[in-house]
């Protein structure tokens, strides 16, 4: 009995035993338990205002962005009539919301132009009224819809800017703003003068075709050149790249541009397949053609680009994309580029927006017009 008695005792004791370290034992890990969750909690809100702070920091930054969200043009209270479709009425000489627009936009990049209104507006007007005329389903249908207002001025310090009009918040349209003594050429010639702009002159040259004989109209240059700009507006109110109200802009997360540009000013292909693409700049009459085009036209016309402007800038490859698509692809028109030398050529490409390499970007385009 004594010897059973200890060792109940002992069984006991040790059941008390095992109550104590499992008491501690559970203390330890509640407290355990406790810091392990503090450290989690610490680290998921370090982990997430790294995340948050990365994505603040994704982006170029964007210098027009005060610009257009400050412009009463960008806002719909400065639009009346839009439900006529006369384009006579949406035709409009520089007034001062215009003029203060372009002269930020000219403050910013640097130029020193100031525009003025025409003085022969009703001129220009018949002509610019011819190139929306002309214009054919389906692109019709989207001008009316989102084209709200074309400005005329002189001295703009370019061919043309484009503006985007919001309505509660959301991008509905935009606007457009030319100057008519830079677009007083017929179509062929504009543009092989634009091309041309980018190059020193030399003893090569660039010759564009775009229209027919017939067809070689200034009306058509206009044309050309709306629907470029429009191109912009498209890629603002489709969503198609990161809004132009943004003060960072990131191309990461848009389909068009997937593989082909990093951000608005690099290239995928700027290190190894097309390495003279950033000294390209329309306009300045920077580059020989004489000793580098052998290193751009044959080279671009195996790029994912389908016009050299297309390669300045991820805007500007959306744009020229768009007025490509509708030129080539739905309009059968031709757009054929001719390198001469002492007036005989030794290079010919045509516009790349057939090519197998922007077939995601077609499919996008396609998606665009209506049914």
């Amino acid at each position: 009995m004594k010897c059973k008695s200890i060792s109940l005792s002992f069984s006991f004791r040790f059941f008390a035993m095992q109550r104590k370290i499992l008491f501690v034992l559970a203390q330890v890990l509640h407290i355990q338990s406790r810091m392990f969750l503090c450290r989690l909690f610490v680290v998921f809100i370090l982990v997430f205002e790294t995340f948050y702070s990365c994505k603040e920091e994704v982006g170029d930054p964007n210098p027009y962005a005060d610009v257009l969200s400050s412009t009463p043009l960008s806002k719909i209270e400065n639009y009346v009539g839009l439900e006529s479709e006369d384009w006579d009425s949406r035709i409009l000489n520089l007034d001062k919301h215009a003029l203060d627009y372009v002269n930020e936009l000219n403050r910013i990049d640097g130029f020193t132009e100031s525009p003025s209104p025409i003085k022969n507006l009703d001129v220009f007007k018949s002509i610019l009224l011819e190139a929306l005329n002309s214009q054919t389903d389906p692109v019709v249908s989207l001008l009316k819809n989102k084209l709200l207002r074309i400005y005329v001025c002189e001295n703009l310090g370019g061919s043309a800017v484009t503006g985007i009009v919001r309505k509660d918040g959301k991008s509905i349209g935009g606007f457009v703003i030319l100057d008519a003594n830079t677009l007083n050429r017929n179509a062929n010639d504009w543009i092989s003068y634009k091309e041309n702009s980018t190059f020193q002159k030399g003893n090569i040259n660039i010759r564009i075709k775009i229209e027919e004989e017939k067809q070689n109209t200034k009306a058509n240059a206009l044309r050309y050149i709306l629907l470029h700009e429009f191109g912009h507006i498209l890629s603002e109110t489709e969503n198609i790249g990161p809004s132009f109200f943004s003060p960072k802009r990131s191309y990461s997360n848009y389909e068009f541009y997937k593989g082909i540009w990093k951000s608005e000013k690099v290239s995928y292909l700027d290190d190894s397949v097309f390495t003279i693409r950033p000294q390209i700049r329309f306009y300045s009459e920077s580059i020989s053609l004489d000793e580098n085009w052998e290193k751009i036209y044959p080279i671009l016309s195996k790029t994912p680009f389908p016009t050299l402007y297309a390669a300045t800038n991820a805007d500007d490859f959306f744009a020229d994309s768009f007025v490509s698509y509708v030129h080539v692809v739905l309009e059968k028109k031709p757009w054929k580029l001719e390198i001469l030398k002492d007036n005989k050529p030794v290079f010919k490409m045509e516009n790349g927006i057939a090519k197998d390499s922007l077939r995601s970007q077609r499919q996008i385009l396609e998606r665009i017009f209506p049914n």
